[in-house]
């Protein structure tokens, strides 16, 4: 009888503290991958969206190339171009700042010149074409992003401060693209416009992006 007791009390003794170890010594850790796991979450959406962004403006870059190289704008035209090959998936808020005042500066520049109704030949009418329709697929992937860019402006809002200076890019993002979409919107609206009132062909990219925005 003896011997089962303490048998008994020597199992009891050796299990206990092992229960309280995995009851207690757990929880710093669950709030700590918790943590991490919410940086990285946040971190890996900037990483897509920045990856999103880069491949809609280097189309945009890429559509304004042509647009201003048919409108006789090579100094846009070679500028846009280069900073198309420039950009990257890697690329960094200021790296995003540059491209977009491109960007800015090349629809800008098409715009002046569109409004001043110019004469186009077969070649230029060509070129146009090609770049309204690259027009057309940048604005396409603008419009993909628009959930993306509110549900990473929902989870900002909620990071920790140690985690937002690691989260640059997207916060410029965030910031940005609601203006920089508004101001390309209009951009292809009057190069729709323009190549309808003469005779230029409008890519289907082109009129489907116009239906989506």
């Amino acid at each position: 009888m003896k011997k089962t007791l303490l048998a008994g009390l020597a199992v009891a003794a050796l299990t206990l503290p092992s229960v309280g170890t995995a009851q207690f010594g757990s929880l710093p850790s669950l709030g700590g991958n918790k943590a991490a796991a919410g940086s990285t979450n946040l971190v890996g959406s900037q990483e897509q969206l920045v990856r999103s962004y880069v491949a809609a403006n280097k189309d945009v870059l890429a559509a304004n190339a042509q647009m201003a190289e048919a409108l006789g704008l090579k100094d846009a035209a070679a500028t846009a171009r280069a900073t198309a090959g420039a950009l990257t998936e890697g690329s960094t808020q200021g790296n995003l700042a540059d491209a977009d005042k491109v960007v800015s500066d090349s629809t800008n520049a098409v715009a002046a010149e569109l409004a001043k109704s110019p004469k186009l030949d077969a070649e230029a009418k060509k070129k146009f074409s090609n770049g309204l329709g690259e027009l057309g697929k940048g604005m396409l992937k603008y419009v993909g992003m628009r959930t993306p860019v509110q549900n990473f402006s929902s989870s900002l809002s909620s990071a920790s401060p140690m985690d937002l200076p690691k989260l640059q890019a997207g916060t410029y993002l965030v910031k940005n693209f609601p203006s920089g979409v508004k101001a390309l919107s209009g951009a292809l609206s009057s190069a729709v416009s323009f190549a309808k009132s003469n005779d230029i062909p409008v890519p289907a990219d082109a009129n489907s992006a116009t239906a989506a925005l």
